[in-house]
């Protein structure tokens, strides 16, 4: 009897993928089985393994939001009004002094002659003026390919910040994670909290104006996230999926990467909807179906009709299926009473492309076929949701009313291809280590890689860190090809609100993936993270 992919998932193997191991071993299934206090307890088939993702380490803590809650946001509202209007006069007045004063912005005509000498080589003076120093790190990874210069700069100023890391928390933190490739409402936060400390520049009105700001905005976050709770509560996932990560908390948090300001509320909670139905496909065919169920699952997919859930052989089957088709058909009442009817259609085929591609992996596994590196990209390429997730995101967007964006989001382009490039190799180095793999199973991208050149793990792991380099450099440079023209139908870049979307998701990959997989592990890796961006 063939048996469904199977692997433990505990501390001490954090950096395994949890789709690699496709062999079923008795042992493995009742030493796993022990370990009650990190595994999920769930009924089941003692015929199929389950996952054993780790639980949901939340339980009930961003449940109640209350109407204390709203009556705080309404008393921020109040606060913020009148502050509003003061710091627009003083950023109105036309004092030569008040630059030097506020120092909100430090523009330098040709600032890299602040700190090179006469031979174009950055000089060792230039290690006294930290914040300087700080800036010139942070610019260094706005370059693109071939700026020279620029690569020079973040050599020079990651050794600097570096040897003051031990003393200074700004660069610690900069160097964890540059302030273009990361989370910008955390971003957001952190700076706030140096702002407040710098007692030479801190304008004490901009100050209780953005901690304002911020923590209405917070508010707002945590009542979302209530909504998405009580959506999955009301469906039963728990109940219907319990061999999924449970991650509905994780799911929202992603969507304050995508986009979290506030006009975007309606957009963020549509968005991470559709994340705990991805969760859903995503662990299913990569950790519980069997081959003969799935395949059967992608055919009815393909038919895209309910009159199916009669010939599935398994409960799950059923579930799965109709929570699909039925959470598309509700959103597709919802795009069309907003005036948007067409964008179910490209959600609907992109969810079809993801199973088809998911199907492809299973296939690879089963027959235990090691694909190249490009065969192994071009469908991981699509995997990691890169494409799927940004037309998701622009479907609760009111200034993306055209279906151009989501013809352009539904072909490759170097926008779509460079996030990822970063979001699928970002994913299988921190989630594909193989120490465990025995029997068969489906081979990373670093695996492949080493198979295809005659490599080590080492030497792939550095390339792989330049194939994210590159991408970044492409997203920075695509970035200066937006089209801020958006009636014009013969230009084939992506208009701002669309491509800040793919930005985002980038950045997403690297807060979920950059220190191990954040999404299975998030005790290890993002709880903090997450807690900064709910708790006040």
């Amino acid at each position: 009897m063939l048996c469904a992919p199977f692997l433990k998932y505990q501390s001490f193997v954090a950096k395994c993928d949890y789709r690699r191991q496709s062999s079923y071993s008795p042992t493995n299934t009742s030493k796993g089985a022990t370990s009650s206090q990190e595994i999920v307890d769930v009924k089941a088939d003692k015929h199929r393994p389950l996952g054993h993702f780790p639980p949901d380490i939340w339980g009930d803590r961003f449940d109640n939001f209350t109407l204390e809650h709203l009556s705080r946001m309404d008393e921020y509202a109040k606060e913020i009004k009148p502050l509003k209007d003061e710091v627009r006069l003083i950023l109105m007045d036309n004092s030569t002094d008040l630059p030097q004063k506020m120092r909100l912005i430090d523009v330098v005509e040709h600032v890299f002659y602040k700190f090179t000498n006469n031979k174009g080589k950055f000089k060792e003076s230039s290690r006294s003026d930290e914040r300087g120093m700080l800036s010139l790190y942070e610019a260094a990874h706005l370059r693109i390919h071939d700026e020279h210069i620029l690569e020079e700069a973040l050599t020079f100023t990651t050794d600097f910040l570096n040897s003051i890391s031990t003393f200074s928390e700004q660069a610690r933190l900069a160097l964890k994670q540059p302030l273009h490739r990361g989370n910008q409402r955390l971003q957001s936060q952190r700076f706030i909290n140096f702002y407040e400390q710098d007692f030479e520049s801190c304008d004490e009105k901009l100050l209780q104006l953005a901690k304002l700001e911020f923590n209405r905005l917070q508010l707002l976050h945590c009542q979302e996230l209530s909504q998405i709770k009580e959506w999955c509560t009301n469906l039963d996932l728990a109940r219907k999926f319990p061999y999924i990560r449970q991650r509905y908390v994780e799911s929202h948090y992603m969507s304050t990467i995508v986009y979290y300001e506030p006009q975007y509320s309606f957009a963020r909670v549509l968005f991470a909807k559709f994340y705990v139905l991805l969760g859903v496909l995503d662990d299913t065919y990569d950790a519980y179906g069997t081959f003969e169920e799935l395949e059967g699952l992608t055919d009815a997919f393909e038919r895209w009709d309910l009159n199916s859930i009669e010939k599935f052989s398994q409960d799950y089957m059923n579930n799965m299926y109709e929570f699909v088709i039925n959470t598309l058909d509700d959103v597709a009442k919802e795009m069309t009473s907003i005036g948007k009817p067409y964008a179910i259609y490209f959600a609907k085929e992109h969810v079809q492309r993801l199973i088809r591609n998911y199907y492809t992996e299973i296939k690879w596994m089963k027959s235990r076929y090691v694909p190249t590196f490009e065969e192994y990209m071009f469908n991981g390429r699509n995997t990691c949701c890169m494409q799927i997730l940004g037309t998701l995101s622009l479907m609760g967007m009111e200034e993306v009313t055209e279906t151009k964006p989501y013809i352009q989001l539904l072909q490759y382009n170097k926008v779509t291809i460079a996030s990822s490039n970063i979001g699928r190799v970002m994913d299988d180095m921190a989630t594909g280590e193989a120490e465990l793999a025995r029997g068969v199973r489906l081979a990373t991208s670093v695996e492949c890689y080493m198979k295809d050149y005659n490599m080590s793990k080492e030497e792939v792991l550095q390339i792989f860190q330049k194939i994210i380099d590159d991408a970044w450099k492409d997203l920075v440079n695509e970035g200066l090809l937006i089209n801020q023209c958006r009636n014009d139908d013969d230009y084939d870049h992506l208009s701002k609100p669309v491509y800040d979307r793919i930005l985002n998701l980038a950045r997403a990959a690297e807060s979920f993936y950059k220190f191990g997989d954040g999404l299975t592990f998030v005790k290890t890796t993002i709880k903090q993270d997450i807690v900064s961006t709910y708790v006040p």
